[in-house]
């Protein structure tokens, strides 16, 4: 079965996120004002989350059922966080609604009918 446009849209946008979480991350780390505001712990997961990203990207191009459950677990986890910024963190919540939008986004193309059945006919 050929790779569906969701599917590809899903490895794009977690390139670009994950590219964007460890930019953010590393920003995040050498920036004493942004570290105040939203604290490490956030800059921390948010690089975590990044990394992890970029790592299993090319799974999702290739069909691996691994890397699906991987981004679907770290999309959930970004989800969350999102969510958790929108409500605690004042300096981040545009960004937090950003995430969790983006998350959804991901998720629902990740978990569609015609991506289950690319990932469960590889």
């Amino acid at each position: 079965m050929p790779r569906p446009f969701g599917v590809t849209l899903v490895g794009i946008l977690v390139i670009i996120a994950g590219i964007s979480y460890v930019i953010s991350g590393i920003v995040g780390i050498f920036n004493a004002d942004l570290r105040a505001s939203v604290g490490l712990l956030s800059i921390i997961v948010v690089l975590v989350l990044g990394l992890i990203y970029l790592a299993v990207a090319k799974g999702l191009f290739d069909g691996n059922s691994f890397s699906r459950f991987l981004v679907g677990i770290v999309t959930v986890v970004a989800f969350l966080f999102g969510i958790f910024q929108l409500i605690f963190v004042s300096g981040a919540r545009w960004n937090g609604l950003f995430s969790a939008i983006f998350s959804l986004i991901i998720l629902g193309l990740l978990f569609s009918r015609k991506a289950t059945l690319f990932f469960t006919a590889r």
